[in-house]
């Protein structure tokens, strides 16, 4: 007997020493994987970043970057973007579990006086779930007192939608907009009867004790951090917006750290376990022109890191400040990056992708993964398609773009550069330039040309894993006397004495057939460049940006008898 517990004393202490040195190698790897991440970041030009993975019930990684001598830490405030649009879709949620809200009910079902025209007679109604899954066709931004000293009151989002057009029929695409939540803000506001800021901090910041959050104009006032800093490491200073629900929060990464735990300890501090899986539930599975893009309520699913099972994130960018959260439900494990930097988060991929994935591997945690291999798309070989029927114009929000057909391959010519496209696999290309009968291949960038529900469409896979609609085939109609009188450049002629102005010029020309607006971003930001977009006229005084995405379906709108025309928010004149 006394062999068998010696025996059994030896397994026992081998699997002890195993588990040990599992564990030393992971901490290996932890030191390793920071060390590298802080050069990275230095190499990226960042500033001032702090970042943290973490479990349920532990921190498995928290740090702090600073190259600008700041002495950054877990506390540090930082200004997280558009990750306040997961803030404002809680706050929905909790009225969804109260009984106050329906997600399928329309939004004018709780703010009667939204009257925003619907441009698409067969479309739906536009409901709260569509808004949240940015499937509403709401306009993107209005660009009018965005960046200000003095923002004024979110609501007046809604006279400026009111006096607008939907860009697209109800759940027919994903078109990011930070419109829609702010009406989400205005619906809390008018369901709840606090203000927007109150009720944030009353139900989300109090609860998980975020004593060291707030929003813009705070964050501003009490200069929490002084500078921010451009790409290339130069100061900056930061303007509150005026669409808060949709981007005005700041916080720290121990604030942050408590927030991304509240949907993975299954403590429900903040909502259900049921409303966080409902939360978490892919939404858009039938949406054809979404492609391979995967859509929760609020978060986007990524594309990579299969072995953590649902990966959701969320990411956040103002004029410099740039923040990412990603939960993995299944894993029980999440990340957190907040930067003053433009740059700030160019590798926080390798948080969840590398860093989770070991995390999960070393504890031996095999959550389920099939949601993340489902098909949104499924393509068509090359061999299958009639090449020659891409040719033609393709519009895009951002650009223009026409394809021909020389030297038996397709040829694409983008604002001026022409290239051909030269097969990579089954069902893509990549640009190649033709030199002395060579073809010379790019490697960074990767095409498709895909039909669906009979429009063609120019799609290109994204460096991250994704793929994006950039062209869309159109036949130029023909082109009124009125609108050919418009040709020219113009100027902003209604920017407020406190704000930043975010365009500052624009011009109309005539080009192949298109009536095309140019606009110019103002170079003191970070976030925006120079834009080229056809129009689609639908009247003497009307006309909308062809193509799909962000940006797409956006009115021109001419008054009648004035030189002048008004776009995103702002009021555009003949210089």
């Amino acid at each position: 007997m006394k062999l068998k517990y010696r025996s059994l004393s030896l397994v026992l202490l081998c699997l002890v020493c195993i588990s040990c040195a599992e564990q030393k190698s992971f901490e290996e790897y932890l030191g390793t994987f920071n060390s590298d991440f802080k050069e990275e970041l230095a190499g990226l030009n960042v500033s001032n970043a702090s970042y943290a993975v973490f479990s349920r019930d532990s921190v498995i990684l928290q740090d702090s970057f600073s190259a600008a001598g700041t002495g950054t830490s877990g506390d540090s405030p930082f200004l997280i973007g558009s990750v306040t649009k997961v803030f404002t879709a809680v706050a929905i949620m909790q009225l969804c579990e109260e009984g106050k809200i329906d997600l399928d009910k329309p939004v004018s079902e709780y703010v009667p006086d939204f009257k925003i025209t619907q441009r698409f007679p067969d479309s739906g109604p536009i409901t709260i779930r569509s808004v949240l899954t940015h499937h509403a066709g709401i306009p993107s931004d209005s660009y009018l007192n965005k960046f200000s000293k003095k923002p004024g009151d979110f609501n007046t989002v809604l006279d400026y939608l009111n006096t607008g057009y939907t860009c697209y029929p109800v759940g027919k695409i994903w078109a990011y907009s930070n419109l829609g939540y702010a009406m989400l803000g205005i619906v809390i506001e008018r369901v709840s009867g606090m203000k927007y800021e109150e009720y944030v901090a009353s139900r989300i910041f109090e609860p998980l004790k975020m004593d060291s959050s707030g929003f813009y104009h705070d964050y501003v006032s009490q200069q929490h951090l002084s500078v921010a800093f451009d790409e290339k490491g130069n100061p900056g200073t930061e303007l509150p917006l005026f669409d808060k629900p949709a981007g005005a929060i700041y916080s720290t990464v121990n604030d942050m750290i408590s927030f991304g735990r509240a949907f993975i300890d299954g403590k429900e501090i903040l909502l259900k376990n049921e409303t966080l899986e409902q939360m978490f539930s892919l939404q858009n599975k039938e949406n054809l022109l979404d492609l391979d893009h995967r859509s929760a309520i609020c978060f986007n699913y990524k594309n990579k890191a299969y072995e953590l099972g649902r990966l959701l994130e969320h990411g956040g960018a103002t004029m410099y400040h740039r923040a990412q959260m990603v939960i993995a439900p299944d894993a029980g494990v999440a990340s957190v990056i907040l930067s003053d930097s433009p740059n700030g988060r160019d590798n926080a991929w390798k948080l969840d992708e590398q860093l989770m994935v070991e995390y999960i591997m070393a504890k031996g945690i095999t959550p389920d993964r099939d949601l993340n291999h489902e098909k949104m798309m499924h393509l068509t070989p090359i061999s299958g398609k009639n090449l020659r029927s891409f040719t033609g114009n393709y519009a895009m929000p951002g650009m223009v773009c026409s394809i021909d057909w020389k030297n038996d391959h397709l040829s694409p010519t983008i604002e001026g550069q022409n290239f051909y496209l030269v097969q990579h696999d089954s069902n893509s290309f990549v640009p190649a330039k033709r030199f002395m009968g060579l073809m010379l291949r790019s490697r960074k960038m990767y095409l498709l040309l895909e039909e669906i529900d009979g429009e063609k469409l120019l799609i290109q896979a994204m460096p991250w894993g994704g793929l994006t609609i950039i062209g869309t085939q159109t036949t130029p109609e023909p082109i009124a006397v009125s609108w050919k009188n418009r040709t020219g450049d113009y100027a902003v002629v209604s920017a407020g004495a406190d704000e930043i102005p975010t365009l500052e010029n624009a011009s109309i020309s005539i080009e192949n057939g298109f009536v095309v607006l140019r606009y110019g971003f103002n170079p003191a930001l970070t976030f925006g460049r120079d834009a080229t977009v056809a129009l689609d006229i639908a009247g003497d005084n009307e006309a909308f940006v062809l193509g799909y995405g962000r940006g797409g379906g956006e009115a021109v709108i001419f008054e009648p008898g004035k030189n002048g025309f008004e776009f995103m928010g702002l009021r555009f004149e003949k210089n």
